[in-house]
């Protein structure tokens, strides 16, 4: 090795390793924002905090109690001297916190929000029943919305979902799922025919999970939308019926939705990754590699129309593939858990490890969507990769959920 492929050699460990330290220092920061107060605290308090007897319970946690203000249903505490803790109550419960400090603290706190993947910026909270302020700024995690206001300088949290709602679900709007058998599995191409962001073909391996056996329907998101409080999306042309797939659904739609089905079931449903995406529509350990999911021809599990046209129609309308999943090759595009790269394939043929679970990339700005609408008959293809801003909604996009396995 000569010196200047040894300097070349240096300056690219370098970069990695900033670029890992970097990332390591924003879930740092992510979760210290502000002196004394943490995310997962907060997090805590709003789920563990008692309102009888609150300032004993507070105060071997270190806070010290300053004032109630009755007409704002707030207490009011104090850590240390900087930072102010106001806890807003609704009935016997909490319903929000805020935290004050430095105006420092207050900045950093923007650019944790912005930068960290923990946490999705939102423009509009979609609830019905909260003003949003032009002020404040919000981002959506784990059930949770948290916002910056500029007025004061502080930070807030409060629930995506009541908390006196019911962590319950009538069966008729559970979605239905089938059990896939985990194991290897090849994703990709290899045909010089297929699109270049599809190759080349790699073998990795997938945990047992299961997966919607169709889209999520209107009936079921309408469901979910009553029940938090939040709008529909925009009707299509043709209106709503409820055993369509729902659609005009951006990704931020999808994973809210996914959270709020695991908070009334206390199960983990999310959307699938792309491997767990193209192994089900493959058929799992059933497959008989087929183009289409199901099939080598497209007419047996979908349909084609004249492109630019949107024909979207009730789930489960055709053949289902060898795992009886219905519409994986048509219908509406699907979105999934990953980020999109467009050499994500080339790296993971670069690095096999016999049953190395799958994961997708860390960071992106287009998440990856599958499935094919029926529009073009290429795009229907089981290993087609789609590509598209998680704020975005189309008039043939929609979802199906993944339950993981215990």
């Amino acid at each position: 090795m000569n010196l200047i492929t040894k300097i070349l050699a240096i300056i690219l460990i370098l970069i990695s390793s900033s670029k890992l330290q970097a990332q390591i220092d924003i879930e740092k920061v992510s979760l210290f924002f502000a002196e004394g107060y943490s995310i997962s605290e907060l997090e805590f308090l709003m789920e563990n905090m008692p309102l009888k007897k609150h300032e004993k319970w507070m105060e071997k946690k270190g806070y010290v109690f300053r004032e109630e203000l009755p007409s704002k249903n707030c207490l009011v505490y104090k850590k240390g001297e900087v930072v102010t803790l106001y806890i807003f109550k609704a009935k016997e419960y909490i319903s929000e916190i805020q935290v004050s400090s430095s105006p420092q603290k207050y900045y950093q706190a923007i650019d944790t929000f912005s930068k960290s993947p923990l946490f999705r910026p939102t423009s509009v909270l979609n609830k019905i029943g909260i003003k949003e302020d032009k002020q404040s700024k919000y981002w959506r995690n784990a059930g949770y919305i948290y916002y910056t206001d500029l007025d004061n300088y502080r930070v807030g949290i409060f629930r995506d979902y009541p908390f006196e709602m019911d962590r319950k679900i009538n069966k008729s709007y559970l979605p239905e799922v089938v059990y896939v058998k985990g194991g290897s599995v090849t994703i990709g191409s290899n045909n010089s025919e297929d699109p270049e962001d599809t190759k080349p073909a790699f073998n990795t391996f997938v945990k047992d999970f299961s997966i919607g056996r169709f889209e999520i329907t209107v009936k079921q998101y309408r469901y979910f939308c009553t029940e938090t409080n939040r709008k529909m999306p925009s009707a299509p042309n043709a209106g709503w019926s409820d055993n369509y797939p729902i659609r005009n659904i951006t990704w931020n739609d999808a994973i809210d939705y996914c959270y709020w089905l695991s908070y009334v079931t206390g199960k983990k449903y999310r959307l699938p990754n792309e491997a767990e995406w193209e192994y089900a529509a493959r058929g799992g350990q059933k497959t008989k590699k087929f183009i289409y999911a199901g099939s080598d021809f497209l007419e047996k599990v979908g349909w084609i129309h004249k492109k630019g046209e949107v024909d979207i129609r009730r789930v489960g309308s055709t053949y289902p593939n060898e795992l009886e999943l219905y519409d994986m090759s048509s219908n509406v595009f699907e979105w999934t858990n990953d980020w999109y790269s467009s050499s994500w394939y080339q790296s993971n043929s670069k690095n096999i490890v016999i049953n190395k679970v799958y994961r997708g990339p860390d960071e992106g700005s287009r998440k990856a969507v599958r499935g094919g609408s029926g529009s073009e008959s290429a795009r229907s293809k089981l290993i087609y990769r789609g590509k598209i801003s998680p704020n975005l909604y189309y008039v043939d996009l929609g979802f199906r959920v993944v339950l993981e396995e215990d």
